[in-house]
């Protein structure tokens, strides 16, 4: 996508969420990599590495318990066309939250570090930054991403063995989302809530250094190009390198001062 398609995009999601869910809407709100790289003027936005970070936040406490959730169904009607769109929905990275579920409700995965950082560093694309209204504590956080971190890698784990261990074909998109879903969640274990995306895989690759047969910074890299859509890559190599650096992350957030140490050594 270009720089324009990108702004394109941004435009007619905002247009449709204002034209058919304003009613719904407490805030929409833009955070990333683009919205910082849209500042930056024309030939920032790189394909392949740029993605739409957005959070909606709705309001749908009216709604009748014993009826069907008409709310529901006219947001997934609305918000559907966005995510089949060949081109879109590998840009597109939309997360809902329902305005009173917050904060206590949001789950301890990924979506308080999302929450976070949006409240922080996002532009109000519509309604209010409603997120600013609540905090997460350092130690709420870091739980977060610890479990975040630890459900990709059984994930990796569990589809390296079902898949690839006994001879069944692996599903290589999956292993590069939960492989950028573990990049991001240990750059937000080590306090970095600015995720942004571009910067993500040198920072990763620093944290773990490179001693890996395929470093990690390539292992991300590689993700992120493959989710783009953008390149295709050698599928036993990918995954087994997907596995290599999960198990290097779970060593890292079990003991990360005996981990340092390690690396110096």
């Amino acid at each position: 996508m270009s720089d324009s398609e990108y702004s394109n995009l941004l435009s007619e999601f905002t247009t449709a969420v204002e034209s058919e869910l304003l009613a719904y809407v407490r805030g929409l709100i833009l955070y990333g990599s683009f919205q910082k790289e849209q500042d930056k003027g024309p030939g920032w936005i790189i394909p392949g590495t740029s993605d739409l970070d957005l959070i909606l936040i709705i309001d749908v406490d009216d709604i009748n318990p014993k009826k069907p959730p008409r709310r529901f169904a006219k947001i997934g009607e609305t918000l559907s066309v966005f995510f089949v769109h060949p081109v879109y929905a590998p840009v597109l990275d939309l997360r809902i939250l329902e305005y009173h579920d917050l904060p206590a409700k949001l789950g301890m995965a990924f979506s308080p570090i999302h929450a976070e950082s949006a409240s922080r560093y996002g532009e109000v694309l519509l309604g209010n930054n409603v997120l600013e209204n609540f905090t997460f504590s350092e130690t709420q956080l870091s739980r977060c991403t610890k479990i975040a971190i630890n459900q990709a890698y059984e994930s990796i784990k569990s589809d390296y063995l079902q898949r690839v261990v006994i001879g069944e074909q692996p599903l290589t998109y999956e292993f590069a989302d939960l492989m950028l879903d573990i990049a991001h969640s240990t750059l937000a274990f080590k306090g970095k809530l600015d995720l942004v995306r571009s910067e993500v895989p040198e920072e990763f690759d620093k944290l773990l250094g490179d001693d890996l047969g395929a470093t990690s910074v390539d292992i991300v890299y590689e993700a992120k190009k493959y989710r783009m859509g953008s390149q295709k890559m050698r599928r036993s190599d990918f995954i087994r390198g997907c596995m290599e650096v999960s198990q290097k992350v779970m060593k890292y957030i079990r003991d990360p001062f005996t981990f340092e140490e390690n690396k110096k050594a």
